[in-house]
């Protein structure tokens, strides 16, 4: 995916900007949806509020990368999140690499 998102869009008078999102897992819209998650922008990072799965399932690579690639064509520069394992809550921030293919690295 190359194409870029605008988080800023204006018509008339009004400057619309992107500041939460609703991702939905599905092929197509409309019909129903085995996983949701929703994301809030700041500045230049994306902080994922929350993920529920049908199945109760964590986040998936695959998943994680779909909206590492989202982030990447808005222009963002971070994603964080936080997790709960074995009952301990950690915080993990990652960078998105501004280039075609899809590159992150964690930062601690």
């Amino acid at each position: 995916m190359n194409q870029s998102i605008s988080r800023l869009s204006q018509v008339g008078d009004w400057i619309f900007e992107v500041k939460m999102v609703r991702a939905l897992k599905v092929k197509n819209h409309g019909e129903p949806y085995s996983a949701i998650a929703n994301l809030t922008a700041n500045g230049d990072q994306m902080y994922i509020d929350s993920h529920l799965s049908i199945n109760d399932e964590d986040l998936t690579k695959e998943d994680f990368l779909t909206i590492y690639k989202f982030c990447q064509s808005m222009g963002m520069k971070n994603i964080s999140y936080d997790r709960i394992k074995n009952g301990l809550k950690s915080s993990k921030q990652v960078e998105i690499i501004q280039n075609t293919a899809p590159q992150f690295r964690l930062v601690e």
